[in-house]
């Protein structure tokens, strides 16, 4: 275990340990560690009607969105329940720069709903994969960490190994729609974890979509037809 590893487990234990039961927003008294009151955790905001395959808000009636319809996105559903602003924001930035990987929990706990709703389950979670040097720059990988949580959640089995990134990429934030996807391109290796046919992407937060989209194909060539994107907040769009 690293300094920086050690270093955030004695952080955590520290955390648990003063504020065993308290909102981590207005610090109210809780039954449970890591978690918002009712109050705080309403102003998580979730995306209104989404639409099944973009998980934006969806203006028509139905499941699927008119844009889905005329040009459907290459995953077969998409689920982010919460719109990345705000509170939610704020704590995913913290969990992906800041180590603070208790904040999964917090945001996990407040919409596991949407993901029971899936059925049929996926048969394996699949995290998006850092590169070995940037894993190695943070410490740990914010998309593991939430899909190791709703692994346990609903029975579902974690690969951590099968999904690679063969190759660094820059950093997506600041790039267009179209930087992202080549920033990406070509970018992913899967190796077959058992006979499975219906996966998950899992990643924190989806913006453009480029990353889900170019795991999808690589999924896909690999055989698996059913491919879902898991993640807690989606970039909205009014």
């Amino acid at each position: 275990m690293s300094g920086r590893q050690v270093a955030r487990k004695i952080g955590e234990f520290v955390n648990y340990l003063f504020a065993p039961g308290l909102c981590l927003a207005c610090g109210c008294e809780l039954d449970n560690a890591e978690s918002l009151c009712d109050c705080c955790g309403g102003q998580l905001l979730r995306v209104p009607n989404p639409c099944l395959h973009c998980g934006q808000p969806n203006p028509a009636h139905g499941r699927v969105c008119p844009a889905c319809l005329l040009n459907p996105p290459c995953w077969q559903r998409l689920t982010a329940p919460l719109q990345y602003r705000g509170m939610t924001r704020d704590y995913l930035r913290q969990l992906k720069y800041s180590e603070a990987l208790h904040l999964a929990k917090t945001l996990c706990r407040q919409c596991f709903e949407p993901f029971r709703q899936s059925s049929p389950r996926p048969e394996l979670l699949l995290p998006v994969p850092l590169h070995r040097s940037r894993l190695n720059e943070r410490g740990y990988n914010q998309a593991e960490v939430i899909a190791l949580l709703w692994a346990r959640e609903f029975g579902i089995r974690l690969e951590r190994k099968a999904l690679t990134r063969r190759r660094a990429t820059d950093s997506q934030s600041g790039l267009s729609a179209d930087q992202r996807a080549r920033n990406v391109g070509a970018a992913f290796d899967y190796r077959p974890a058992g006979e499975v046919n219906h996966v998950a992407i899992v990643d924190d937060i989806v913006t453009t979509g480029s990353t889900a989209a170019e795991i999808t194909r690589t999924l896909h060539r690999a055989g698996i037809e059913y491919v879902e994107v898991w993640a807690l907040a989606r970039v909205y769009k009014r």
